[in-house]
């Protein structure tokens, strides 16, 4: 089954991102593939250069690395936010890739 994981919770929602990893990892334990994990709103600051360092952002990328699904920043959100530089892991695109992830996967969950 394919799952698709929209992130919402900025940067320093500490316990949401920990409850998010774990929930990815339940799911890729449970048989689940991931399409893919779409960050937003007040997320996309995960995937800014800046962040590269930050704990959260590099669990998602060795996550992301390890069982081969894509980290996606909604490029018009992190523009309101004057990101202009992200994380080599992160590619931004906008809600058109979110929506075609969408199209695909069984099951789409929103964690903010």
């Amino acid at each position: 089954m394919n799952l698709t994981l929209i992130i919402k919770a900025g940067m320093h929602a500490d316990a949401r991102h920990r409850a998010a990893l774990r929930f990815a990892e339940q799911a890729i334990n449970d048989g689940y593939t991931l399409t893919g994990v779409f960050f937003y709103a007040d997320a996309v600051s995960l995937a800014s250069a800046a962040a590269a360092d930050n704990p959260y952002s590099q669990s998602w990328c060795g996550l992301a690395e390890q069982h081969h699904f894509d980290l996606v920043v909604c490029h018009t959100a992190a523009e309101r936010q004057g990101i202009e530089q992200f994380n080599s892991a992160f590619e931004p695109a906008g809600l058109t890739q979110l929506v075609s992830w969408m199209n695909t996967a069984d099951k789409v969950v929103t964690l903010s």
